[in-house]
């Protein structure tokens, strides 16, 4: 039998502002809840930031959930990540969860906008 596909638990768009008192996002939350700090944040400098783990995504385009938690389980997770536009990192939550986040703008050097898909627990 075909393994069972992963459903998107959340999609969208989220700010991650060094300037704000909640500049990051918590992802098992459905829509993600603002945080202090949280699964991704940034405090500047094009710095990705996790409370949890990133694993920089090595592949061109975006990642299957199956792709990203078995980089996850076959790499050490860090904390931070320096990032450019279009570079893409899989995270793993405080609740187990799995997602993808992807730099899609950094419009002054210490704020970010990324595109994150979270997937629900298998």
């Amino acid at each position: 039998a075909p393994a069972p596909q992963s459903r998107v638990r959340w999609h969208g768009t989220l700010e991650l502002d060094p300037g704000r008192v909640t500049r990051g996002w918590w992802l098992d939350r459905t829509p993600p809840g603002s945080a202090v700090n949280g699964d991704v944040y940034t405090e500047g400098s094009s710095v990705l930031y996790s409370d949890a783990a990133l694993v920089a995504w090595p592949g061109s385009g975006a990642p299957t959930h199956d792709e990203c938690a078995t980089l996850l389980n076959t790499n050490p997770g860090r904390h931070t990540l320096d990032v450019q536009v279009g570079d893409r990192a899989c995270v793993g939550t405080w609740d187990g969860r799995v997602a993808y986040v992807e730099v899609i703008s950094i419009p002054d050097g210490e704020s970010m906008r990324v595109t994150a898909t979270v997937w629900q627990r298998q």
